[in-house]
């Protein structure tokens, strides 16, 4: 189960097989990053740090994993496979969130949120792909987003070179960032939030292309990394907690595509510099389930410590909850993942 379109390891040679572990590296640091980050218990300085980049490295990610080749082909024809790469898992974990959503609305803390909502208004969500309106599971608003990227990108790269869609995309990016943040209206299915996701996605395509981390020695990527690290937690300290799913870029949103580049930039260094694990292969591997499906654990796993009589209502969460129930949140997707392995198509 692949989230991203990726290279397959049965056609990997010597000279390719670092990236692919790079990149596998990469999604597993950035998953466990999303999931930690919708957990309770972290500071105000954390969680602002790793919403700052943890989401667009995502988009970069998927910009580096299109393959040069998908530019040749028909934009239509991309446009019908995302949307059945995509359309599938975005629906899925919706309805399992939903279903979840139903049952547990009027227990405990819930009943005070949910008071007022009859039972059918998140499909709206499902509808629009707004994160506002995806209330039951926030963090499918990206599926949406992604393929709107993924069609924009291609079909620009169809009037330009790889250069010139890199400059362009991420000018615009940047031009929104400054010119809008939290906008009173929304556009739906992500027609909004991809002009910020499309300068990373370019970005991505954009090292891949000039093969940026190739042939990095270990030492200068050690000090990349680390001069990345300073000016993440340096300039992170200037700006407030932005969400690029609402479209809020700061206080400062100056900061915002340099701060989450800075992010981007530490997390590859950190990847490059990694070995091959296991671990990491399964979360990049499984990153299809986790992203859409962490966000209804950790409501489960709270719920059941609230229930167990573990914790209480008013419980003071801190670091050590937020490790605790993030990775029994990444660990409840296990069996989730075998069982989708018996649907009829194939995630």
């Amino acid at each position: 189960m692949i989230f991203f379109p990726s290279l397959q390891r049965s056609s990997l040679n010597p000279g390719t097989a670092a990236r692919y572990v790079f990149i596998d590296n990469a999604k597993a640091i950035g998953i466990v990053l999303i999931v930690i980050g919708h957990s309770k218990g972290l500071s105000d300085y954390m969680v602002r740090l790793l919403f700052s980049f943890h989401v667009p490295l995502f988009f970069f990610i998927s910009g580096f994993l299109l393959k040069p080749g998908k530019l040749e082909e028909s934009v239509y024809g991309n446009a019908k496979k995302i949307l059945r790469t995509l359309a599938w898992p975005y629906f899925l974990f919706f309805c399992f969130a939903y279903l979840y959503w139903l049952a547990t609305r009027n227990i405990g803390a819930k009943a005070a949120m949910s008071a007022g909502r009859l039972w059918y208004d998140p499909i709206a969500g499902l509808l629009t792909g707004l994160e506002p309106d995806l209330y039951i599971n926030p963090p499918l608003w990206f599926f949406p987003c992604l393929v709107a990227t993924v069609i924009v990108y291609q079909a620009a790269r169809k009037l330009l070179n790889l250069s010139a869609a890199t400059c362009w995309f991420v000018i615009l990016g940047f031009a929104v960032t400054l010119a809008v943040s939290r906008p009173p209206y929304r556009l739906l299915l992500g027609l909004d939030t991809m002009w910020p996701a499309l300068s990373f996605y370019a970005i991505g395509q954009y090292v891949r292309e000039r093969a940026w981390f190739d042939n990095m020695r270990a030492g200068n990527l050690l000090l990349a990394g680390l001069i990345a690290c300073a000016l993440l937690v340096g300039l992170g300290q200037l700006n407030d907690r932005v969400d690029l799913a609402t479209m809020y870029f700061g206080a400062q949103p100056l900061l915002y595509l340099p701060v989450s580049l800075f992010g981007i930039a530490a997390v590859l260094c950190i990847s490059k510099l990694l070995p091959a694990s296991g671990i990491a292969g399964w979360l990049s591997d499984n990153t299809l389930v986790i992203f859409p499906a962490h966000f209804v654990f950790l409501g489960l796993v709270r719920g059941a410590a609230i229930s167990l009589h573990i914790i209480t209502n008013d419980y003071h969460y801190a670091l050590g909850w937020s490790v605790i129930s993030s990775a029994l949140a990444i660990l409840l997707c296990i069996p989730l993942i075998y069982f989708l392995r018996f649907l009829p198509f194939r995630l």
